[in-house]
């Protein structure tokens, strides 16, 4: 299907009326171009049409920046719920949806490090470890509420109340993410 000023205004009413998304041509964006090209061509050889390339110019917009909008918040809930759903979005829109989420992720992981007194501008990857005292420390957020115990390295650990941010060994971690007790970062 090509781009219409009819078809725009459509898509600009679908992400104007719905909080979701709305669904679109995949190639939305390259038969943009391509409608663009072709009425401002027709505008130059004709001199008429002006108004129209116009108005179908400032819909587009519109319609672009709902969308950003819409894809900016989906990213948040998306690191917040942890459910990644990129429905309904263009190729070039799901490239800037990981990136949003990946900067978001990377930002929530700095904010957690700052919570344990570490302040580091290098934000570590989801896999990397902590190094601390040559033990291999992970960070938990934990769950629910967890009593003091002694880990496998004969240390104490806890308490802990729900929605703590701690350091624990690997395997005490893991242990614990199995009961749905902590969830490892």
């Amino acid at each position: 299907m090509g781009i219409t000023f009819e078809y725009l205004r459509e898509i600009q009413r679908k992400e104007r009326n719905s909080s979701r998304i709305a669904e679109i041509e995949p190639k939305f964006y390259s038969e943009l171009a391509a409608y663009v090209k072709t009425c401002t061509k027709e505008c130059k050889d004709s001199g008429d049409g002006f108004r129209e390339l116009e108005n179908s110019m400032k819909l587009a917009r519109d319609v672009f920046d709902k969308r950003e909008q819409k894809l900016v918040m989906k990213a948040l809930r998306s690191v917040r719920t942890k459910e990644y759903d990129d429905e309904h979005m263009t190729a070039e829109e799901k490239k800037l949806f990981k990136a949003l989420v990946d900067a978001i992720r990377g930002n929530k992981k700095f904010f957690d490090r700052v919570m344990l007194g570490d302040y580091s501008l290098k934000v570590a990857d989801e896999d990397t470890l902590i190094k601390e005292n040559g033990n291999n420390v992970v960070l938990a957020r934990v769950r629910k509420e967890i009593p003091v115990f002694v880990g496998s390295d004969t240390k104490e650990y806890g308490p802990y109340k729900s929605g703590d941010i701690v350091k624990l060994p690997r395997a005490e971690a893991e242990l614990l993410a199995k009961q749905d007790l902590v969830e490892v970062m």
